[in-house]
């Protein structure tokens, strides 16, 4: 798949950058039938039944974000039914009606479920890259991919939402579509033109995501998302990374540097991890332990797999983990505008 050049600004609208904060705005207009309001921020989320939502602008007379909400419509059309990707039930007057997932997104079951298997969230990055390479083949970039925008449905599976990216033309490689919206500075791969968005600029994001559902925290935790955003922009482009101890670090930091030529590839790598995760759980359960893998276990039972291996005695050892009650909450969110 190749790499379309980067797309040329469009003149006259608003690129958004999010940040994301959890605030009610008391003058807030919302729409007929919305119980209430899940998450805020240039487009509005509201619940209106146990089924469906309503993704609607938050500034009612702003045509940039009613354009968007089009245009997301418009890109689910383009890549269908699939069980990975928020279902549309269509447009009405007031914005986009999209299945409503109770479960939440998977950022906040993460914070909410410190003690998550590593197992899980390695298959949890095997989703969201497994449905990143169905979307790209549709020829849609995302432009936002974080966990804020991974939702999780009955069978806590990801499915992945927010379409306000862009599309590019089969035969051209120009921009078709555009929603406007680029992903927040942790997410955001630097680069000269600010609007440009291509496979490379989503596969950074993801580096991130994955960074997050691994360690269970952003990258950079001690900086604020827009207001250390220049921090953040140097230190990505300077290659001052954290550091990759950890189950799957090379796959991200190969996402970050821009080493990946498609999301293909990532999936590749994914998939030796899955084995080897998997592969150090069996062995766990052949010597009756029962405790999951997590973080900063994995390299210790590497370790007593090739004691086993080498026909070496050692202890068994078991690890209890505390699991909180599930939380469906959407995490709120707000838009900065760009000029």
């Amino acid at each position: 798949m190749n790499i379309p050049k980067q797309n040329l600004p469009v003149t006259g609208h608003v690129l958004r950058q999010v940040r994301r904060r959890s605030y009610e705005d008391p003058n807030e207009r919302i729409p007929p039938g919305v119980e209430e309001v899940i998450s805020r921020g240039s487009c509005h989320v509201g619940r209106l039944n146990d089924k469906s939502v309503l993704k609607y602008a938050s500034d009612f007379n702003d045509p940039n974000y009613l354009m968007s909400i089009k245009i997301e419509y418009r890109i689910l059309q383009i890549l269908g039914p699939h069980p990975r990707i928020v279902e549309s039930k269509g447009l009405a007057e007031d914005g986009l009606i999209l299945k409503y997932y109770p479960n939440g997104t998977l950022r906040n079951y993460i914070k909410n479920h410190p003690y998550e298997t590593l197992e899980r969230r390695i298959d949890w990055c095997e989703q969201i890259v497994d449905t990143l390479c169905f979307v790209h083949s549709k020829r849609v970039i995302h432009c936002d991919i974080c966990l804020h925008n991974i939702l999780l449905d009955d069978n806590f599976d990801i499915i992945l939402a927010d379409f306000q990216g862009l599309v590019i033309s089969r035969e051209t490689g120009l921009t078709m579509l555009d929603g406007l919206t680029r992903e927040c500075a942790k997410s955001y791969m630097p680069r000269e033109n600010l609007w440009s968005a291509s496979y490379r600029t989503d596969l950074f994001a993801l580096g991130s995501a994955l960074y997050h559902l691994i360690n269970g925290h952003e990258v950079f935790p001690e900086l604020d998302s827009f207001e250390d955003e220049k921090i953040i922009s140097a230190r990505f482009a300077n290659g001052e990374y954290p550091k990759n101890d950890y189950l799957g670090g090379h796959i991200v930091e190969k996402c970050w540097r821009g080493e990946y030529a498609s999301a293909a590839e990532v999936l590749t790598d994914i998939a030796e991890i899955q084995a080897a995760v998997r592969f150090v759980d069996e062995a766990l359960k052949q010597l009756d332990v029962e405790a999951p893998i997590n973080e900063g276990e994995y390299e210790k039972y590497v370790k007593y797999e090739e004691e086993i291996e080498e026909g070496e005695e050692y202890e068994d050892k078991e690890d209890g983990y505390y699991k909180d009650e599930e939380d469906g909450e959407y995490e709120d969110d707000e838009d900065v505008e760009v000029l």
